[in-house]
């Protein structure tokens, strides 16, 4: 619980904020959908699912934010160009205002994404996950003509999981690239840079995770956060453990919401929670630590920069 003396940038996309001091916003938090064998998809492909269930599981995310305080984010994902399409038609029928990340592990398919979004007008709402040492040039021509300005860029360094890999591969490159992922970003035409920090494994990497949130923060002034339950999704003794006992589930959660607190408490400004189903686990959760870091800042001269911050709504 601190301030940092490095002026912090507070970016915004489809009236979400993302940025600043600690406590100085509340957390935004980041639901995962169509996400690989996510049982309410019936064809990956073409991007069939379930919409009532789908429509369901939205409204529980928006009535939490309600609740709390906390902003939201969907995170689309999607593994060809017409699947990404149908889902991203979805959400917009649904919700008329809030951001959305287009992701894929295929890189073509993010670029149709980007691609797509600017043809139909919502490029302003559109988050293109990532930008990372794997990304090829026919994606980053695609986003630079697209009128997508907002990205994930990954800390992910392949060879060195340290914190000074990951600001090396931000800043000076590695893992292929001869550029550092910032300056990527900006070829692609990206003006607003959200840091993943690369949440790597329990004992290869999981505390230079952590120690990367302030260390980025502090150095760069950029937004910065990550898929931190991976962290938990990665342990292999949990995965083992869980198994042998009546409620795996009861024995999971704890730490998979856990690995967030830690990186929240930390100063990461959002959280790419993972399946949105665990919606009504983190949000109550990532509130309680709002409410700390807000009480933090308010001592340490921050004001507070919204009124339904959870420290102000929930106390």
């Amino acid at each position: 619980m601190f301030k940092f003396d490095k002026k912090q940038e507070v970016y915004e996309v489809g009236g979400v904020k993302f940025g600043g001091q600690p406590g100085e916003y509340p957390t935004v938090l980041v639901s995962t959908m169509f996400y690989a064998r996510h049982k309410i998809v019936t064809d990956e492909d073409k991007g069939l699912f379930d919409k009532a269930a789908a429509e369901t599981l939205w409204n529980t995310q928006v009535e939490l934010s309600d609740a709390t305080g906390n902003p939201y984010v969907n995170q689309i994902v999607g593994e060809t160009p017409e699947a990404i399409r149908n889902y991203i038609d979805w959400f917009l029928g649904i919700d008329d205002k809030t951001p959305f990340l287009i992701d894929s592990s295929a890189g073509e398919v993010r670029a149709a994404a980007a691609q797509y979004c600017t043809e139909i007008g919502v490029a302003n709402r559109a988050i293109h996950n990532s930008i990372n040492a794997s990304i090829e040039q026919d994606e980053i021509d695609v986003l630079a003509e697209s009128d997508v300005e907002a990205a994930i860029v990954l800390a992910f360094n392949a060879t060195d999981p340290t914190v000074k890999g990951k600001l090396d591969i931000l800043e000076v490159g590695g893992s292929g690239q001869d550029k550092g992922m910032l300056q990527i970003a900006k070829e692609c035409g990206i003006k607003i840079p959200l840091i993943d920090v690369a949440a790597m494994p329990l004992g290869a990497g999981s505390g230079a995770t952590i120690r990367s949130v302030p260390t980025i923060k502090g150095k760069l002034g950029l937004p910065v956060g990550g898929g931190y339950h991976n962290m938990a999704s990665a342990w292999d003794w949990l995965r083992k453990f869980k198994k042998t006992q009546p409620d795996p589930k009861s024995i999971y959660m704890p730490s998979d919401i856990g690995t967030n607190l830690v990186a929240q408490i930390a100063g990461s400004d959002f959280l790419l929670y993972g399946p949105i189903e665990n919606v009504e686990k983190v949000f109550p959760a990532v509130a309680m630590v709002d409410i700390m870091l807000g009480e933090t800042a308010k001592e340490l001269g921050i004001e507070i920069a919204v009124e339904n911050h959870p420290v102000n709504h929930l106390t």
